[in-house]
């Protein structure tokens, strides 16, 4: 299966260059800046920042190493091609691919980056009436969330080839006691195991709680991952509203006010302004 999503994001990204490549060489795409972004809900978010006219926010398949690739061949042959990608954990390693073009979230990745924002989470709380325990559950959602990134940080370094994609922390991984969630630490680690068939590295609990330790950071913003901290929070309110939908509202409350006050969104303007390019919207 693995082996299967890495040729197909291989292909597509061999398509998105040659699509690109295309698009630049025709009067009507000559113009065109392209963003390149690594997953299908960045194009729900990031198009809306850019003049539509002027630049085409595409997603390419096979995550941060297809983009990678698409970007590098691209800018080395044209500037009007950027990326955008997820930092990760990149910001507490404190390491950067040397990668033209390639601009990354304040944040772990742009969830993180708009839940940073008070007013985004003030928005959802007022959605959700929650105002009132929006502190204790903010809070209680980044601790919780902070050991499953810990897991995603300890695999990506150890290179466990743990899976999780497709995980859902409701049922037996997780309980709502007087409106605090918990995760269920050992059938947290009981199920990825479980779902991991190709892992070189079985999860103990024992190893990530040395990893925790050695690591240990209060750097919640960019240690944990957005999906997890948003299906977190999307359960304390579950009668209200599904993850997908909590996600839609998450990127509903993120306005340009927000965006215009980022390091992403300063990165790009300046990489904007020194190519003559005028493509950012006029963001307030």
């Amino acid at each position: 299966m693995e082996e299967n999503r890495t040729l197909k994001g291989s292909l597509d990204a061999t398509n998105k260059i040659n699509d690109i490549r295309l698009s630049l060489r025709n009067n009507t795409g000559s113009k065109i800046i392209w963003i390149l972004v690594e997953g299908t809900n960045d194009c729900k978010i990031y198009p809306k920042f850019f003049e539509k006219d002027k630049a085409k926010v595409e997603f390419v398949y096979g995550g941060k190493g297809q983009l990678n690739i698409a970007l590098t061949t691209l800018a080395n042959e044209t500037e009007q091609v950027a990326g955008i990608r997820d930092a990760d954990f990149l910001h507490l390693e404190k390491t950067y691919p040397n990668t033209k073009n390639l601009f990354f979230t304040d944040y772990h990745d742009i969830e993180m980056t708009m839940l940073g924002f008070e007013e985004v989470r003030n928005n959802l709380a007022s959605e959700y009436r929650l105002s009132d325990n929006l502190q204790k559950i903010w809070d209680n959602v980044l601790n919780e969330s902070a050991f499953i990134a810990y897991i995603r940080w300890y695999n990506e370094q150890k290179r466990c080839k743990i899976r999780f994609d497709g995980i859902k922390f409701g049922g037996n991984l997780s309980e709502i006691t007087e409106g605090k969630i918990s995760i269920k630490k050992q059938e947290l680690l009981i199920e990825l195991n479980n779902r991991s068939a190709n892992k070189a590295e079985k999860l103990t609990f024992e190893n990530i709680d040395h990893f925790i330790n050695q690591y240990k950071t209060s750097d919640f913003l960019n240690l944990c991952n957005g999906h997890d901290t948003t299906a977190l929070f999307s359960l304390l309110v579950e009668k209200q509203v599904s993850h997908t939908e909590f996600c839609r509202h998450l990127r509903l409350s993120f306005t340009g006010r927000e965006f215009s006050t980022t390091k992403l969104y300063s990165a790009i303007y300046d990489w904007q302004q020194k190519n003559g390019f005028d493509i950012l919207k006029q963001l307030t």
